[in-house]
């Protein structure tokens, strides 16, 4: 049963992660704290407050500082949500649309940011539920913003699909006891081993979604 579908939202629904892992390690070392990409890559997908505590470790107990202004000058960066929507999205939101199964989007990143993307982007009409790591104690990996999210959609977890790509979103995803489907990602040494499947766009987590939908998986 496909009860719901839940996403993640960077590195499935917009194609961020590459930009922020770049912007991120240029203001660092623009503060005097060079941070190697490959220890880097080791918080995307993670919540704010995880974020911080490990530049709090790598950068000499400067972590909130150095988190808060590089979210600052995120804002001076050139950006368009609307230009790194990833191919397959609307169309696979458009079908869910239609066959009238619920879609919520569960994301790390701040209500703000999630909202931002969703209206310059056009992809607002799609979502009945959106929350936000924000607003828990503990984001992902901590099941509770999949857990309440399939609450607030009405559906029992094992019976949602949760599209993910970091192995932080994928952990989450299968302690909440969704069926997760990640969507392939070798940029950034993500394992995704945890998934249930591993899918290498959209348009086969598309197929993949009617196949169960049907009853074939």
């Amino acid at each position: 049963m496909v009860g719901a579908v839940i996403f993640d939202m960077d590195g499935v629904i917009v194609d961020t992660e590459e930009t922020y892992l770049q912007w991120l390690t240029k203001y660092l070392e623009e503060q005097g704290y060079p941070v190697p990409r490959e220890k880097l890559c080791e918080i995307i997908g993670a919540s704010v407050k995880r974020s911080q505590a490990f530049l709090d470790k790598m950068c000499s107990g400067n972590g909130e500082k150095l988190w808060n202004g590089y979210i600052e000058a995120c804002d001076t960066y050139p950006f368009s949500y609307r230009e790194l929507v990833i191919s397959g999205i609307p169309e696979l939101l458009q079908y869910l649309k239609r066959e009238n199964v619920p879609v919520a989007l569960a994301s790390s990143s701040t209500m703000a940011d999630i909202r931002e993307m969703l209206k310059v982007a056009g992809l607002e009409e799609y979502f009945q539920v959106v929350t936000s790591g924000e607003m828990y104690k503990e984001s992902k990996p901590n099941p509770e913003i999949y857990l309440h999210t399939a609450q607030l959609l009405g559906q029992d977890p094992t019976d949602c699909i949760v599209i993910e790509d970091s192995d932080f979103g994928i952990r989450a995803g299968k302690a909440a006891g969704a069926f997760v489907i990640a969507r392939e990602e070798k940029r950034f040494g993500f394992s995704q081993q945890e998934a249930d499947i591993i899918a290498r766009d959209i348009n086969q987590i598309r197929k993949i979604i009617e196949e169960m939908r049907r009853g074939e998986r």
